[in-house]
C-alpha cells in the first residue's frame, strides 16, 4: 500500500472451505479517517466475468444451452463482420477472448451513451485484426452477448439471474448491478485513480461520484458491473474450490465448472517461468514447480480487485482496493502464493522504481511540438457539418468561440474541443473525460483532390488512454 500509495483495501483467504482471513486497511477516502472493514463495498471490475460464466454453465446444466452452441441459435440477430464466423460463433467463443476482434474494441460505446443491445449490433461493424479463435485478445462485449443469450433461454435478466441463482445461495448480501446501489450501500469504498499529485508523486486521486461516466461500468455489466464486499468475494472464492457445491447443495455440475477453469486461449506464445491461458471468465496460469493459478483481475474507474485460487490446494485470495491503476492486489496475491509455497519474495528495488517512473510517463505524456511553422487551417465552416460512422453513430462539427467542436455519441454526448494545430490536423481535448491522463490528441480532417473535406478521424477513449482512432466519413454541411 505504501509502495502504490493506496488508501484502502480489503483481503481475504479462503481454505478447504472456510475463510481463515478477512481485514480490511487504510480508508475508504484518501484523506480521510473512516476505515475499510471487510462490510466495505467494492465495485470489483472484470472478476464480474466469472459470474456471467457461471450463469451459462447453469444454463447448460438445465439443458437449455450448449457449449457449442452457435450464438445465432439463442440470438437470431446476433452478427460479426465475417458471415462464416457469425454461424461459427458458439457459447463458448463468447467467454474464451478469442474472438479476431483488436483489443477491447466496442468497449467505449458504452462511455459514448449506448445502451447494451446498441453495443451487441455495433460487432457486425467491427474490423478483425487476426483470424477467428487464432489470436489471444482481452474483451467485454462477448459476455454482453452471454449475458443475453442467458436472458433469452432463462426469461430473465442478467441482473434477476445473478441474484436468485448466485448473490442468494452463496449469502452474498452486499452484491448488487448498480452504480446506484453503489453508492447507496452504507459502506462503499470512494473512487480514486491512480494519478500525478501535486507534489510530483503517484497516489489516490479522487473521483467525483457524479461524474457522468461513472455508470459505463454497469453499462458494461456481464463483464465488470458487479459490486460486493470482500466477505462474499470470498464465499465465491469458496463456490469457486467446491466443485460448483456450496454449503452441500449443487449449483453447477462438477463438470462444468471444470470446464470453465479450463485452459482454451494462450495468452502468449512465448514461454517464461509460466504459462498464461485464458478459461471461460478466468485466466488460467502453469507454474513451475508449484500448482497452477486460476485467477482473473478486475478494473473499474476507479477500483482495482483479484480472485486468485489454487484448486490444487483449496486455497484462495481475494483482494479489493480502492484506486484504480495500481497493481497492488497482483502484488498482494502474488506475494500470498510465494509465501505459501515456500518461495521468496522479490525484493523492491530497482525494478520497482523504474515501473513507478514509466507509470508517471504514461500518467503524464510527452506531446509532440507543434511545428514551428504549422500550416493555416482551411476556413472554419469548411469542416462544419455532419459525419458518420456505422458502430460510432454521427459525429458532427461546429464552430464554437473562433475554434470548432467535434461532437458525437448517444446520450451523454461527448464533446471534444478542436483547436487549430498544423492544417488540417486540430489539437483535442475533453475536460469532461478526467479518467487516466485524461483526453488529449489530435483530431485530423481529410480532404479529396479538390480540396473538399471528407472524413474525420478522432481517438477514442478507452481507459484514459487514447489507444484507438474513429474515422466519420462526410455526411452533409451543418
Amino acid at each position: 500500500m505504501l509502495k502504490w500509495n493506496v488508501p484502502g483495501m480489503a483481503v481475504a483467504i479462503v481454505k478447504d472451505g472456510e475463510i481463515i482471513f478477512a481485514r480490511g486497511y487504510g480508508v475508504k477516502t484518501a484523506g480521510g479517517s473512516d476505515p475499510v472493514t471487510t462490510d466495505t463495498v467494492f465495485q470489483i471490475g472484470s472478476t464480474s466475468k466469472a459470474f456471467t460464466a457461471a450463469l451459462a454453465a447453469m444454463e447448460v446444466d438445465s439443458g437449455r444451452m450448449n457449449w457449442t452452441d452457435p450464438v445465432i441459435r439463442y440470438l437470431p440477430d446476433f452478427q460479426m463482420n465475417d458471415p462464416w464466423v457469425t454461424k461459427e460463433f458458439t457459447i463458448t467463443d463468447t467467454l474464451s477472448q478469442r474472438s479476431g476482434l483488436d483489443e477491447k474494441w466496442g468497449t467505449d460505446l458504452a462511455t459514448l451513451g449506448y445502451n447494451r443491445s446498441e453495443i451487441i449490433h455495433a460487432l457486425r461493424y467491427a474490423e478483425p485484426i487476426s483470424s477467428f479463435r487464432s489470436e489471444y485478445a482481452y474483451q467485454n462485449i462477448p459476455f454482453m452477448v452471454t449475458a443475453a443469450a442467458v436472458e433469452k433461454t432463462s426469461g430473465k435478466s442478467w441482473e434477476e439471474n445473478l441474484e436468485a441463482r448466485i448473490f442468494t445461495p452463496l449469502h452474498m448480501e452486499s452484491a448488487s448491478t448498480s452504480y446506484e446501489a453503489f453508492l447507496s450501500a452504507p459502506d462503499h469504498a470512494t473512487l480514486h485513480m491512480l494519478g500525478l499529485l501535486p507534489d510530483g508523486t503517484l497516489g489516490p486521486v479522487l473521483i467525483d461520484p457524479g461524474w457522468e461516466f461513472n455508470n459505463v461500468t454497469y453499462t458494461l455489466g456481464p463483464a465488470g458491473g458487479i459490486n460486493a464486499d470482500v466477505k462474499d468475494m470470498a464465499a465465491w472464492a469458496i463456490f469457486q474450490l467446491g466443485d460448483g457445491t456450496f454449503e452441500g447443495k449443487l449449483l453447477i455440475s462438477p463438470e462444468n465448472m471444470a470446464y470453465m477453469h479450463s485452459p482454451r486461449t494462450p495468452v502468449a506464445d512465448v514461454m517464461t517461468d509460466s504459462m498464461d491461458y485464458y478459461c471461460l471468465g478466468w485466466n488460467y496460469r502453469e507454474m513451475n514447480a508449484t500448482p497452477p493459478v486460476v485467477h482473473h483481475t478486475g478494473e473499474t474507474p476507479g477500483h482495482h480487485a483479484v480472485v486468485y485460487l489454487v484448486p490444487r490446494e483449496n486455497l484462495g485470495i481475494v483482494v479489493l482496493a480502492n484506486e484504480a491503476g495500481p497493481s497492488l492486489p497482483e502484488d498482494v496475491a502474488d506475494g500470498f502464493y510465494r509465501l505459501y509455497f515456500g518461495k521468496a519474495l522479490p525484493e523492491n528495488g530497482a525494478d520497482d522504481q523504474d515501473l513507478l517512473q514509466r507509470i508517471k510517463a504514461l500518467l503524464h505524456p510527452r506531446k509532440a511540438p507543434r511545428p514551428d511553422n504549422p500550416a493555416a487551417p482551411l476556413p472554419l465552416t469548411e469542416y462544419t457539418g455532419s459525419y458518420t460512422n456505422n458502430a460510432y453513430g454521427t459525429a458532427t462539427v461546429a464552430e464554437a468561440d473562433g475554434n470548432l467542436t467535434l461532437t458525437f455519441g448517444k446520450k451523454p454526448v461527448v464533446t471534444i474541443r478542436l483547436a487549430p494545430w498544423d492544417g488540417n490536423t486540430f489539437h483535442a481535448t475533453c475536460p469532461e473525460w478526467a479518467w487516466g491522463p485524461g483526453y488529449d490528441g489530435t483530431v485530423a480532417f481529410d480532404t479529396a483532390p479538390g480540396g473538399t473535406v471528407r472524413q474525420v478521424t478522432a481517438p477514442l477513449f478507452i481507459e484514459g488512454v487514447l489507444q484507438r482512432n474513429v474515422t466519420f466519413l462526410w455526411a452533409g454541411p451543418a
